[in-house]
């Protein structure tokens, strides 16, 4: 099956959260492709200049509903079963006291990777 690139942002994503996915997506990586990662959130305040924990858990709640809007992706091929459309989302993700627990999805990734015209982790 000939993969077919797809515009797949409606609107772009705001700066910070470019930065705070960025982030997450070369943890994912410096970690031996674990999608399954944990980012401190004074790293977090300090890639984003927050200055306090509640403004920082504010803030990366926000910017993680707005990477989890979900892309709708026709013809989707994956892991060998092709679906006519399929919607994924960034991750899943929780915030537990100094810690945010981030579960990359996998379907993103190939998407990321082969289907968006418009990707914006590895550019």
């Amino acid at each position: 099956m000939k993969i077919i690139k797809q515009k797949l942002l409606s609107e772009p994503f705001s700066v910070d959260a470019l930065k705070l996915a960025r982030a997450i997506y070369f943890t994912h990586l410096t970690d031996g492709n674990n999608l399954y990662l944990e980012v401190k959130l004074t790293s977090v305040r300090t890639l984003l200049h927050l200055h306090s924990n509640k403004e920082t858990v504010e803030k990366v709640e926000s910017l993680l509903r707005e990477l989890n809007e979900p892309l709708a992706v026709k013809e989707f091929d994956f892991f060998g079963k092709t679906y006519p459309m399929r919607f994924v989302t960034f991750c899943k993700y929780n915030i537990n006291k100094n810690i945010v627990e981030v579960e990359l999805g996998e379907e993103f990734l190939h998407a990321e990777n082969f289907y968006m015209l418009d990707s914006f982790l590895t550019n």
